[in-house]
């Protein structure tokens, strides 16, 4: 069997009103998929490569004229040797950022193929643990004309559809880390008003977990005087309370508060996560599958954790593609947990597939056992949101 071909489908979508976080506001969703083919027609893989917030055809160009080349012709049951290859290859340039996010949906794609192949999900070649995961809901940004009783209602609407907790954004202060360079960003209020916004949260999910997530965009001290406000909350994690370069403000904000700190999505490979890990930066590893170095790395920094005792999540806001890889990964690993499953608009988490790849019981999600990453995509269901490279 030998890879033959490729084809990069990137996403746009027009969101019906912009989503506003710490570093600036939105109001459309992109992404870029993949799909590697063999010299078998029947047999296929599909991968997502983080593309944020940077022009598609720079990441289609980076795998297509770069990645590709690498691995054309090789057995793509091999993920493993061609996540090396082309790492090796591209070492002096490559290593992180976008190399390693376009190199994540060809190995996400390398890994359906290996499972679809053997006849068997992911989950099981990953490890086979098999443990239903805890969902949680993903939203919470700050909105134009949008006071604290609709947050509220939201909240509490997503603790009624069975979800085990909820995870909302923090940090949109004149304190920011970047307050100097990143001058645009609206909504701009205090640590005052985002406390009163945590305890509408935490009224209306009672018990359940509460996440909030400051998109390392405070400065440690900062963050630290939101811990300490935040902890009487019972806040479940704090997420990205810096950028991921401040390991040691990060490892002492960890020593001065007891609300667990996860990260890094916006980080890359298993050595950076071995750094934050050893500092006690981290208590919830929290690496971007389709940004990480996918699922060849991501496996890796699980198994590490899981040596420190920390349990391992995903960055889960994009498509079905990277819902599903997600998924796979958490459910095969003995210390995969908190699947997080997106809430604001987006019309790639269903209409995308001709069947569902996962199902989720009273707040358990658990994946078919359809072969590789258990999808079936709708080429035609992509159409609407192609745009032109």
């Amino acid at each position: 069997m030998k890879i033959s071909g490729i084809q990069i489908f990137p996403l746009r979508y027009q969101m019906p009103y912009p989503l506003t976080y710490a570093r600036g506001e939105y109001n459309v969703r992109e992404a870029l998929l993949l799909k590697i083919q063999t010299d078998d027609p029947q047999l296929f893989g599909w991968g997502e490569s983080a593309m944020w917030g940077g022009p598609h055809a720079v990441t289609a160009a980076v795998i297509e004229r770069e990645i590709f080349p690498l691995i054309v012709g090789e057995d793509p049951r091999r993920p493993e040797y061609l996540w090396e290859k082309v790492f090796q290859q591209t070492y002096y340039h490559g290593r992180r950022g976008i190399l390693m996010a376009a190199l994540s949906g060809i190995d996400i794609a390398l890994w359906d193929i290996f499972g679809k192949s053997a006849g068997e999900p992911l989950w099981r070649i990953l490890g086979g643990f098999g443990r239903p995961v805890q969902t949680y809901a993903s939203s919470g940004y700050y909105r134009h004309d949008y006071g604290l009783d609709d947050f509220a209602t939201d909240v509490a609407a997503a603790r009624t559809a069975g979800f085990r907790g909820y995870k909302m954004k923090i940090g949109n202060i004149r304190e920011a880390a970047h307050q100097n360079v990143i001058l645009d960003v609206p909504l701009r209020g205090s640590i005052e008003n985002d406390l009163k916004r945590v305890e509408v949260a935490r009224e209306a999910m009672g018990n359940d977990y509460l996440m909030v997530d400051a998109t390392t965009s405070l400065s440690a001290r900062v963050a630290m005087r939101y811990a300490q406000a935040l902890e009487p909350l019972e806040i479940h994690w704090f997420e990205e309370p810096v950028m991921a370069e401040d390991v040691a403000g990060c490892a002492e904000l960890a020593r001065r508060t007891r609300i667990p700190i996860a990260g890094f999505e916006t980080e890359t490979g298993r050595d950076a996560f071995a750094r934050l890990i050893d500092a006690g930066a981290i208590q919830i590893a929290q690496p971007d599958i389709v940004q990480v170095g996918g699922i060849t790395e991501a496996r890796k920094i699980a198994a590490y954790a899981q040596i420190r005792h920390l349990p391992i999540t995903s960055k889960n806001y994009s498509t079905v593609v990277s819902s599903a890889a997600c998924l796979q990964l958490l459910f095969g690993v003995p210390n995969g947990d908190y699947f997080e499953c997106d809430q604001d608009p987006l019309p790639w988490r269903e209409n995308l597939l001709r069947k569902p790849a996962f199902h989720v019981e009273d707040g358990m999600a658990e994946p078919t056992d359809g072969p590789g990453l258990g999808i079936d995509v709708d080429e035609q269901a992509l159409r609407p949101w192609l745009v032109a490279l």
